[in-house]
């Protein structure tokens, strides 16, 4: 079978209902909103149209979607910003709620969320003949069992794996390519040296790269087939602005498998993922930032890196 998609996308899609404001109130206190957006959302849905939008061919699988007001509102939004996504394995439920996120965006550019319908999320298999079509796989952990399971059913198509935060399932570390995780679900978590260790660690016993994000301090990448070598920082670049930081992971990672498909070495990869997620930052949304090709690759040449200071 031709594999004619370059990349399924697996796990969460929602509806983002975004709040800009200049502080979060205090109990029994007013603040104002300054900007609200209602937009696609979810870890899957934003990193699918990055790489969408890069010029990939996309499939998105994942969370059903109701036939609510939120989903009807969900899929036209689809419909009129990345039309080109294969949406024919996101399913409408009927009578059940469409998922979707409270962000609230402060000027430090920290987000506050709150969701619903989460607990109640569907995400259907894998389709085995549509994983023999894709060069590669990717998923988040908040369907954590069908993420294991549609994981399984890609390696065996011979697709290649990006998995997002689940370094802590030894089945798919030994069938990724590449794992990226946020410091915050590793042991020894807002410690370089500790992300560092890890991200070699995981490295030497499963044998995948393994990518440690550490937010505005960079990220940690222990190369595959150099076992024993110390992991290598990578210092964030600096955003032009900070809007919201909401979906930075989800274009960090969409950056990586973009690298991946275009047979990048992993500096020029991690490089790129990093220029993408800052410019992310700077708008509303966990992919309003999403900038294109041309454009990320000028940041990256002009940016400034952030030193992550003493520990």
């Amino acid at each position: 079978m031709t594999r004619d998609i370059d990349v399924v996308v697996y796990g969460t899609v929602c509806l983002d209902l975004m709040w800009r404001v200049e502080r979060l109130a205090a109990a029994g206190t007013y603040e104002s909103i300054l900007e609200e957006r209602r937009t696609i959302g979810g870890e899957a849905a934003n990193s699918a149209i990055a790489l969408a939008r890069w010029g990939l061919k996309v499939a998105l699988v994942g969370t059903a979607t109701g036939d609510d007001n939120n989903g009807r509102l969900l899929r036209a939004l689809f419909a009129e910003h990345a039309p080109e996504i294969d949406l024919t394995g996101v399913e409408v439920a009927p009578g059940e709620p469409t998922a979707y996120c409270v962000c609230i965006a402060t000027p430090d550019g920290h987000r506050t969320m709150y969701g619903s319908g989460f607990v109640e999320m569907q995400c259907p298999a894998l389709d085995p003949a549509l994983a023999r079509r894709a060069r590669m796989f990717t998923m988040d952990p908040n369907a954590y069992r069908a993420g294991l399971e549609a994981c399984a059913v890609a390696a065996a198509a011979g697709a290649e794996i990006v998995a997002m935060d689940y370094t802590g399932s030894p089945e798919v570390n030994r069938a990724a390519a590449i794992s990226v995780t946020s410091e915050t679900l590793t042991p020894g978590a807002g410690s370089l040296k500790e992300s560092a260790a890890y991200a070699g660690e995981l490295r030497d016993r499963e044998g995948g790269t393994t990518i440690v994000t550490c937010g505005e301090r960079g990220c940690f990448a222990a190369e595959r087939g150099t076992a024993g070598v110390p992991a290598v920082h990578y210092p964030a670049l600096r955003p032009q602005c900070v809007v919201d930081t909401t979906g930075a992971g989800d274009i960090f990672r969409a950056g990586l498998i973009y690298g991946r498909i275009q047979g990048w070495p992993l500096d020029r990869t991690v490089r790129f993922a990093s220029a993408a997620a800052a410019l992310n930052c700077a708008a509303l949304g966990g992919w309003a930032g999403v900038r294109p090709l041309a454009e990320i690759d000028a940041f990256q040449r002009a940016a400034d890196t952030i030193d992550p200071g003493a520990e």
